[in-house]
């Protein structure tokens, strides 16, 4: 449970390009919990896990909008990734999870970094709070919090 509120947090004071790295890194977790399964001989789980990867790949699918090359690139990765991912699991090969890993990481790593820097750009420029509490989730969206520019409460 700790671990799901951890998240939501990360996820709510998240700017884009820290939730796209919040993205890879739960792709990554997922084929680093796929590789486990296969160790551990664990048929149903590894089902699972390699499930929540192509889910999750959908999802980077579905966020491309347009037909631009950087567009085409990730598409293609994507599907790369996918089809590492469908050998890995046919076969029982944690090599070709392994080697999905090695090409989601610099995706992973270059996301996080922009997203640390626009963070940073944001805080510089005053156009982000720098402290934010007492949010509260309802009906889809945030209800109420505090943010630390204006020292008071705010609806979300």
């Amino acid at each position: 449970m700790i671990e799901k509120e951890y998240l939501a947090g990360r996820v709510a004071s998240a700017n884009d390009a820290q939730l796209v790295a919040i993205v890879y890194e739960g792709l990554i977790d997922s084929l680093n919990e796929s590789i486990d399964n296969i160790k551990k001989g664990d048929i149903q789980r590894l089902g699972e896990s390699i499930n929540k990867c192509r889910e999750i790949l959908a999802e980077l699918i579905a966020t491309l909008s347009g037909d631009s090359e950087i567009a085409m690139n990730y598409k293609s990765l994507y599907m790369y990734v996918n089809e590492l991912i469908t050998k890995a699991h046919i076969s029982m090969d944690t090599e070709k999870l392994y080697e999905a890993v090695k090409v989601v990481t610099p995706l992973h790593e270059g996301w996080s970094e922009l997203g640390e820097k626009l963070f940073k750009e944001s805080i510089e420029n005053g156009k982000a709070s720098q402290a934010v509490s007492g949010m509260t989730y309802g009906n889809g969206y945030l209800n109420e919090q505090f943010t630390g520019s204006g020292n008071k409460w705010e609806k979300g």
